[in-house]
């Protein structure tokens, strides 16, 4: 739906590293990474996050596409406990470990440890800047791994969160120094190891750089056609752009009163109380 969704994703990877028993096995999406990590050696725990399903609903109108309050983005978390060997052809494979008392253990103490990380964890810029991007957790669902044919059950949870992000940027709006976008650019270059792309360019070459005009971001976020912008500006006032491109649009403090608009009790007979009282044009100085 949008890019938000993926900045999302890897700034839960950042708010993770380094936060749960996992330590630095928290990888956005890719089990690659994590079959390399976990080579030789026990067992160890790690996180890998996903952003399973994002749904917009209900659509009342094409410009509800920015909305978060509407959107609901399922963040997930698989945390479980396995190494890795090599097969036959040579290549790293992931072997989930059988669960058992200690595993269960540390699959749940990871559980609330990547709740502090995202949420409670004040001092980590990561998790504050998560929070700024996701203004509601609507729904937290906690599910056990899967159990293998012959009945052995791995050590493994899944952990989703139903998240309303916050709005998206409609088209044209540059975003100021401040915004989370920007600040999610900086975290990440000065965490060159945080993902395997170069996430931080990414963002960067997708935001605008050349603001347009507020009556042009207006009707990019309303998602209506210049015609339709055109038909919602009250007969008798200036426009809010120029029709000649060249012409420019005259100040509101120029205008006369009361311009080519009267309203009078006729004018809105049927449309008001009949005991409203219509007031009369203030007096020019």
């Amino acid at each position: 739906m949008s890019i938000l969704r993926a900045v999302i994703r890897s700034t839960a990877v950042g708010a993770l590293r380094a936060r749960t028993w996992a330590e630095e096995r928290v990888y956005d999406s890719d089990m690659t990474p994590l079959s390399q990590a976990l080579y030789g050696g026990p067992a160890k725990p790690y996180i890998v996050v996903y952003t399973d399903t994002d749904d917009l609903n209900p659509v009342t109108g094409i410009g509800d596409v920015y909305s978060g309050e509407r959107r609901e983005l399922n963040l997930v978390l698989e945390i479980g406990v396995a190494s890795s060997v090599t097969d036959p052809s040579g290549k790293n494979t992931i072997v989930f470990a059988a669960t058992d008392e200690g595993m269960e253990w540390a699959c749940e103490v990871i559980c609330a440890q990547s709740l502090a990380a995202l949420v409670g964890d004040s001092s980590s810029q990561w998790g504050n800047l998560f929070k700024t991007m996701v203004q509601k957790i609507r729904k937290i669902y906690s599910r056990r791994g899967g159990m293998a044919s012959s009945g052995v059950r791995y050590a493994a949870r899944r952990l989703t969160l139903s998240c309303e992000p916050m709005w998206d940027l409609a088209p044209g709006r540059v975003p100021e120094a401040t915004h989370p976008l920007n600040q999610f650019i900086i975290l990440s270059r000065a965490n060159p190891g945080l993902s395997e792309v170069d996430v931080a360019g990414i963002v960067e070459s997708f935001l605008p750089t050349a603001p347009v005009p507020d009556w042009r971001l207006a009707q990019n976020m309303l998602g209506i056609t210049d015609r339709a912008a055109e038909v919602l500006v009250v007969p008798g006032l200036p426009m809010a752009w120029p029709v000649d491109p060249n012409e420019q649009p005259a100040p509101l403090d120029d205008l006369e009163y009361p311009m080519d608009v009267e309203l009078s009790k006729t004018d809105l007979t049927g449309v008001i109380s009949p005991n409203v009282m219509i007031p009369d044009p203030p007096i020019q100085p």
